[in-house]
């Protein structure tokens, strides 16, 4: 049920998956799961437009390595050193595939962090665009 606040056990028992990360690309092959935060001080620019029947979600940054201290520096990327496709890049080729007539829209569900623990289910969104663009200092 869209807008039921729960918790950060609860959520993972319901996508049987252990959420570490913000974007997780077709669990269990039936849907995928985005886990945003709207709040002020956000490591992201996620954001909801037209009330709240679309979202943009901003994507996973590189890893911070030694090589990387400031992944925030650095494009969000599409593929991993070894050529394989990140979240970023799974989600990116699936809005692709769906524009070009080659898949239904993949089903994402939303989870919106309110504090530490606390989440609320935002319900189920289609995947149906996905594009990069520059902030002024990376893409």
């Amino acid at each position: 049920m869209a807008n039921e606040i729960i918790s950060y056990l609860d959520m993972c028992q319901r996508e049987r998956a252990s959420l570490q990360r913000g974007m997780n690309f077709s669990l269990g092959g039936t849907h995928s799961v985005i886990l945003m935060s709207l709040r002020p001080n956000a490591p992201y620019r996620d954001h909801v437009e037209d009330e709240g029947s679309v979202l943009i979600y901003e994507g996973h940054d590189a890893p911070k390595t030694k090589v990387t201290p400031n992944p925030k520096a650095i494009d969000q990327p599409i593929d991993t050193p070894g050529g394989t496709a990140t979240q970023n890049g799974l989600f990116f080729s699936a809005a692709q595939s769906f524009k070009t007539g080659k898949r239904l829209p993949e089903k994402v569900r939303v989870y919106e962090k309110l504090r530490s623990g606390i989440w609320s289910y935002n319900g189920i969104f289609h995947l149906i665009d996905a594009w990069q663009e520059h902030d002024g200092e990376r893409k």
